[in-house]
């Protein structure tokens, strides 16, 4: 009331009424409108901008030489597929030269084998006790317990257990129809096919030579497939990581050292440091 009335009394210029604003109002107008010190959380300063980059630009930079390592270190384990498998297309072997006791073993356990796997049945045959599961035969090899109860995979034991299989091979009319009804035995042979015998042995042990060097053959040819295989996946590793290498150059950084394939001449070169 105090102030309206000296206001209304006109002793105060009008810029020195305190009327129209007091000391308070002027603090109030002053904490309002100064904003000279206040900066706004989203804005960064230049300082921060540049420091933001440089992370990013590090972290990129050790994410690139990260996948090199990676990728280097896939080459060496393509690298040890790709030598097994050369040293198969490499190698000299070149079949068997000479039939051994071994390789002569081996032969009879395959021809057995393949006989067996044919499926002959043996009609109303009685079977020696150590074949408890099959019941259909061809010769008594074909179980382990019979193959070396004398011996092993030879050719006597063929002749003991296995004369029947052999007998409708190379046997007379006559002999096979009595093979198909049982077993055979050597004395009931003719003499015809008692002169065969030599022959088919033989026959036995040229027939796995040629199977040993058909398997070969067939191996090497797999490892060279293989071998190609492998020297695609080298090539595409090598080239991610002269692509990321490229990346880095455009950071300013330089190809450091590292193990490498060749591209041209398919050699792998190593023992150097990698990144």
């Amino acid at each position: 009331m105090k102030r309206v009335h000296d206001h209304m009394n006109g002793n105060k210029p009008f810029h020195e009424d305190t009327f129209y604003y007091s000391d308070d109002d002027s603090e109030l107008e002053s904490e309002e409108d100064d904003d000279s010190d206040y900066e706004a959380p989203w804005i960064l300063t230049a300082q921060d901008q540049r420091l933001r980059v440089e992370e990013e630009r590090m972290r990129d930079i050790r994410k690139l030489k990260d996948e090199i390592v990676g990728l280097v270190k896939q080459m060496h384990t393509e690298y040890k597929n790709l030598e097994k498998f050369d040293k198969v297309t490499t190698s000299t072997y070149g079949g068997i030269k000479r039939m051994t006791v071994r390789h002569k073993s081996e032969a009879i356990k395959f021809w057995c084998e393949v006989q067996f796997d044919f499926g002959e049945v043996l009609p109303n045959v009685k079977l020696p006790k150590w074949d408890t599961v099959n019941e259909a035969i061809f010769v008594g090899c074909v179980s382990s317990v019979g193959a070396t109860e004398d011996g092993g995979w030879t050719w006597k034991n063929l002749m003991e257990w296995g004369l029947r299989t052999i007998v409708m091979e190379i046997g007379t009319e006559d002999e096979i129809e009595r093979a198909k009804r049982g077993l055979m035995f050597y004395d009931e042979l003719s003499l015809k096919t008692l002169q065969k015998l030599h022959a088919f042995e033989k026959k036995i042990y040229d027939d796995y030579k040629e199977e040993c060097h058909m398997k070969w053959n067939s191996n090497v040819e797999d490892a060279e497939k293989k071998v190609r295989e492998s020297e695609k996946k080298m090539d595409s590793l090598e080239l991610v990581c002269i692509e990321r290498e490229y990346i880095l150059g455009g950071y300013g950084i330089e190809r450091e050292w590292r193990d490498y394939w060749s591209l041209d001449r398919k050699v792998f070169t190593t023992g150097r440091t990698i990144l």
